[in-house]
């Protein structure tokens, strides 16, 4: 398994993503959100004029949030590294 490193990326002034390796956390828009490894989180990325992105686990738990074009490249560095441990993570 890759060694764990904390990775933070805004996606808004008011939304926060935080990934340290085993858990991505969502801090704001309504409320907070935990996905551990287990669930294996990915996010999905919808482009245009209502920009969104989800987060979709394994069992289809889904959790959509608006982005700020200027901040996709730091969501998109944190989703990579989501990725990288969510397929180093043996299935339950």
């Amino acid at each position: 398994m890759t060694s764990p490193i904390f990775h933070e990326a805004p996606a808004s002034d008011f939304v926060l993503l935080s990934f340290d390796g085993r858990v991505l956390e969502v801090f704001g828009y309504v409320d907070d959100a935990r996905y551990h490894l287990w669930e294996r989180p990915r996010l999905e990325f919808r482009p245009g004029r209502s920009r969104r992105a989800s987060i979709v686990t394994r069992h289809g738990r889904r959790h959509t949030i608006p982005y700020d074009a200027h901040l996709l490249p730091g969501l998109q560095a944190l989703a990579a590294r989501l990725a990288e441990s969510v397929s180093e993570t043996p299935e339950p």
